[in-house]
């Protein structure tokens, strides 16, 4: 227990040297419509929930070889933990849907595909008809998929692959499992939530990747701050609570500190926007129902 928190602390000084500006490599945001473009995480303020608090996760370009955690065959394959690389970078992969179209999907951050703006606002929302999506790819280059679906627009942050039918993907979350359902609670300040994710950031991915936060409390609908660390590449990760039920998806670090009440703790280091909403946005504008695929914990 003490030496995880010896290494939680140690990340989050880690967090405080590289921030959250661009990294090495970085070049201008890339179009939203755009394929084969790079946007770099920018250091422009962010907001989740209409509170201004922080930055979007950075998300590595995916040509620097130090991005790339040094234990990626913790988590390999497709699935919830695992890399997946874009034109933009490399980010984490979150959970696997399955559609009423017949195809499979799974997740990661908007702004791993769409890029972010210059000055923290909202970057838009994007869809590709089937073969026409940017393409996706897994740690050693090989194609996984396109893009199907994307937002940035406060507070959602997501975006879905459109897995290849060739491609064999799992539901089970790397170390943690899961996930068991959704997580729609909405815990008082009195009512800690533990919060557990696999993540790829660098050095977090490398001495931590499987990793746990705490939450005062999620009285947001939309979104949920917790005491966590993480650093580039952990963009998109899926978030569970520890009885293995989806949360959201890692999106955001710096001070969150929207409020602090008997309704719940709204403050942290990290933000997470909800999985949900997002999920049922993404339904409308696709026309496909998308249903959560659900695994034992590990």
């Amino acid at each position: 227990m003490f030496a995880s928190r010896t290494v939680v602390a140690i990340l989050a000084t880690v967090i405080a040297l590289l921030g959250c500006g661009s990294g090495p490599g970085s070049t201008p945001p890339a179009n939203a419509g755009a394929t084969g473009a790079r946007a770099p995480a920018s250091g422009a303020k962010w907001t989740l929930g209409g509170v201004p608090c922080c930055t979007l996760i950075a998300v590595p370009a995916a040509s620097i070889p130090a991005a790339a955690p040094v234990g990626t065959e913790t988590c390999p394959g497709v699935r919830p933990g695992a890399i997946v690389v874009s034109d933009v970078g490399q980010c984490t992969l979150n959970f696997l849907f399955q559609g009423s179209d017949g195809r499979g999907y799974i997740g990661t951050a908007g702004h791993c595909i769409l890029g972010t703006s210059p000055i923290g606002g909202d970057v838009g929302e994007m869809a590709w008809a089937p073969g026409t999506g940017p393409e996706a790819r897994d740690a050693n280059g090989a194609r996984i998929g396109e893009f199907a679906y994307a937002i940035l627009q406060d507070p959602k942050d997501i975006s879905l692959i459109r897995i290849d039918p060739q491609v064999e993907a799992s539901a089970g979350m790397c170390h943690f499992g899961g996930p068991t359902g959704t997580n729609d609670d909405r815990p008082g300040l009195f009512q800690p939530v533990v919060l557990n994710w696999f993540g790829n950031g660098i050095v977090a991915g490398t001495v931590l990747p499987a990793r746990s936060a705490l939450a005062a409390g999620m009285p947001s609908p939309d979104h949920v701050f917790a005491q966590g660390a993480a650093t580039p590449g952990d963009s998109g990760s899926g978030v569970i609570s520890s009885d293995g039920r989806a949360v959201g998806v890692l999106v955001t670090v710096g001070v969150h500190a929207a409020s602090l009440g008997s309704a719940g703790g709204d403050a942290g280091l990290i933000g997470i926007t909800r999985l949900t909403p997002q999920v049922e946005r993404a339904q409308q504008v696709l026309g496909v129902n998308l249903d959560l695929q659900q695994a034992t914990l590990q």
